[in-house]
């Protein structure tokens, strides 16, 4: 079949194609012609027979051939072979029957023909035809010995025959070796692409192996990750670090692991070694090398490089270091894995290593976070316990946070009247949206009728911002100003005495000057009167100043109660105004009342005339000629507020804040008008603020001034209001 195929590729390309087509129209002719033949050949009547058998039998094989099931081989196969049984009786009929070449050539012919046909299925059918014209012609040759010899056209017709057998043989040893040939080189063809598919199989074993390799450092890479997120004490990480590098790279090539951090521009090396004769300052000259490069080394021999001459010493010849980044900027540190076998670690593994040494790094980063924040907590918590304030922070909903022992200690005290937490959210509860600082009053631990004794705390809260997704928080700091209340008291009672002892001294000599002055003591000349009347005009001044001190003393000492009650805010405006105005106009300034009619107000009208005159006669002070002072008035939610603008020097915007202090002038008033104790302002501050009012200030140097200062509206007032 191979060689027919093979002769088939020889024909040209438009016969092979259109061989079938060819052999279906010409296939009749030869029959006819061997038919025409046949016929005029005379044939014995045994041989007919046998033609006639053996085309009958052909018939049938050709019937059974094409109702055979397709792809049937075991059964073309048995009819292959029974063609050729059928043809080799055929030839032994024809040998003993046929006598001369008329006889065997059409049936040779016809045996021919069938050899043909059916070698492309089966190369056995030329035997019978290569065999066939030999015996023969020597059957015939014996036949004829000693007789006639063959004629001109026997000789023909049996060297055709002779010819035809030899053809066929040698076409069908050609074929074999042809066949042969072509076999061999399939097999050529086979080995070699056996061979190719051997590489590919040892190929992909090899990088299975490889893979299952990756694999298993990836496993061992993914454990020691785990393991060293697992914990944030950063003794245990670098611990955690060398066992898991030497899971990584397996403990066969691994002999030493080198973790580096560098601390103040010095190296700290934590090492792993199988070998204790080995240092790890042996490999500190290629640290520095991959530090400073930041990027990782790879040594095939240590032998080769200078810088690494001890460690090849003992025997150790491959290493991979990579630079540990922990945190931004340049590497604090490396790791290192050093092999006694050479050329341990490729490139491959560099990268698995500098992978592994990110998530140290990390890890790392995140151990040295958390030891700062603990020392940080602790340094916190010893501020907290040691110090001798109390602390206490709410949230939101004013619930508590946060406490240190004398806060909580605080909290816990069941003595109190009224509950500290309840007095720390209404002073939370004061807080404006700016988060500026609110004191509260003073609180004392135990008896509120305590005098002396007793323990006393201010509370400051203070708004506390946090990040936007968190909730602000109130910080309440409680002073213990025990001590600052017992000086304070000891003060107060010294300027009580030395007001008084003072006041008393004052009174005669007052007394003394102005009778002097009203001549009872005999006439005066008039420098002696000037003189006088400068020394009483000092020593009133010296009175009002005791008696400031002794007014603000009382205010402090809470021995000076206020008596609020209904009155017309307006008219008392009004009254203060017109009474200050000739004092005004004799420093050329006008003094306007722009005060509408005010609903009713609950205020001490004595106290509140007291401020409104001390505001205007410092404004009278601090106005040059010329200038104009306004009082004005109105009503802001449920309380009233009463303005005093001038167009004076005004207050450099470093003093605002200090204004209301006690003893505190402004500086460029104390040129202005000589010395004075600068306790007006603060007993203001103290007489608003006792009837539950605020007072601030607002100036422009060079422009002028405006103190405000608020009144609640009466209960009166606010039914009417609405």
């Amino acid at each position: 079949m191979i060689a027919g195929e093979t002769l088939s590729r020889q024909l040209p390309y438009w016969l092979v194609e259109r061989r079938e087509r060819l052999t279906h129209l010409f296939a009749p002719v030869p029959a006819l012609a061997l038919a025409l033949w046949l016929s005029l050949a005379s044939l014995p009547e045994l041989l007919w027979m046998a033609l006639i058998g053996y085309a009958s039998i052909h018939l049938w094989l050709v019937w059974t051939a094409d109702s055979r099931p397709a792809g049937n081989v075991v059964r073309s196969w048995y009819v292959d072979w029974l063609s050729i049984l059928v043809d080799a009786l055929l030839s032994i009929v024809v040998i003993s029957v046929a006598t001369s070449l008329l006889h065997f050539l059409p049936v040779y012919v016809l045996i021919a023909w069938r050899a043909v046909s059916g070698y492309g299925r089966n190369q056995a059918t030329t035997v019978i035809l290569f065999v066939l014209g030999p015996i023969f012609l020597f059957q015939l040759l014996l036949s004829r010995a000693g007789n006639a010899a063959l004629t001109a056209g026997e000789q023909w017709g049996a060297a055709g025959i002779l010819a035809g057998s030899l053809g066929c043989g040698i076409v069908a040893i050609a074929a074999s070796a042809r066949q042969k040939a072509t076999i061999d080189q399939l097999k050529i063809e086979l080995q070699r692409e056996r061979n190719t598919r051997e590489a590919r199989v040892e190929e992909l074993e090899h990088l299975a192996n490889e893979l299952r390799m990756r694999m298993r450092e990836r496993h061992a890479l993914e454990e020691g990750l785990r393991a060293i997120t697992s914990t944030l004490s950063l003794d245990d990480v670098l611990e955690q670090i060398l066992d898991s590098t030497v899971q990584t790279f397996g403990a066969e090539r691994t002999h030493a692991v080198v973790l580096t951090l560098q601390t103040d521009g010095s190296l700290d090396n934590r090492m792993f070694a199988r070998d204790r004769q080995i240092q790890a300052h042996w490999v500190e000259p290629l640290i520095r090398r991959v530090m400073r490069d930041q990027t990782p080394a790879v040594v095939a021999d240590a032998a080769l490089d200078p810088e690494l001459g001890e460690i090849s010493k003992i025997g150790l010849r491959s290493i991979i270091c990579v630079p540990l980044f922990v945190g931004d900027g340049p590497p604090r540190g490396a790791l290192t894995v050093v092999s006694a076998t050479f050329a341990a670690f490729s490139s491959s593994d560099a990268r698995h290593l500098s992978a592994f040494a990110a998530q140290a790094g990390i890890a790392i980063g995140n151990a040295e976070l958390h030891s700062r924040l603990r020392r940080q907590q602790h340094l916190l918590q010893a501020v907290l316990r040691d110090i001798n304030d109390g602390l206490v922070v709410l949230d939101k909903e004013n619930n508590v946070v946060l406490a240190n022992p004398v806060g909580q200690a605080l909290l816990n005290d069941a003595s109190a009247p009224q509950p500290w937490l309840e007095r720390m959210r209404e002073l939370a509860s004061r807080l404006s949206n700016d988060g500026r600082p609110v004191a509260s009053p003073e609180w004392i631990v135990g008896d509120p009728e305590c005098e002396e004794g007793c323990v006393v705390y201010q509370a400051v809260a203070s708004r506390v911002r946090t990040d936007d997704d968190l909730s602000d928080l109130t910080a309440i700091v409680l002073h213990d100003i025990t001590n600052h209340k017992a000086e304070e008291r000891a003060r107060m009672d010294f300027i009580s005495m030395v007001s008084h002892e003072l006041r008393n001294p004052l009174h005669t000599l007052n007394g003394f000057v102005k009778l002097v002055l009203q001549g009872r003591a005999g006439p005066l000349t008039p420098l002696q009167q000037d003189f006088l009347s400068m020394a009483d005009e000092q020593i009133e001044q010296l009175s009002g100043r005791v008696s400031e001190l002794l007014e603000y003393n009382r205010f402090k000492a809470g021995r000076l109660a206020l008596q609020p009650d209904v009155g017309d805010l307006s008219l008392l405006i009004a009254g203060t105004v017109n009474r200050l105005k000739l004092q005004a106009e004799q420093h050329q300034i006008s003094l306007i009342n722009e005060t509408p009619q005010l609903p009713l107000c609950r205020f001490d009208n004595q106290r509140i005339g007291q401020v409104l005159t001390n505001l205007i006669e410092n404004a009278i002070k601090a106005t040059p000629a010329g200038g104009t002072i306004s009082v004005s008035a109105e009503v802001h939610d449920q309380e009233v507020r009463v303005r005093v603008s001038d167009t004076g020097v005004g207050i450099p915007a470093s003093e605002l804040g200090k204004i209301f202090q006690r003893f505190y002038q402004v500086a460029k008033h104390r040129r202005a008008h000589g010395t004075n104790m600068g306790l007006g302002l603060a007993i203001c501050q103290q007489i608003v603020e006792g009837h539950g009012g605020r007072i601030w200030v607002e100036s422009e140097e060079g422009v002028g001034t405006t103190f405000t200062f608020t009144l609640p509206l009466a209960v009166e007032a606010e039914q009417v209001i609405d």
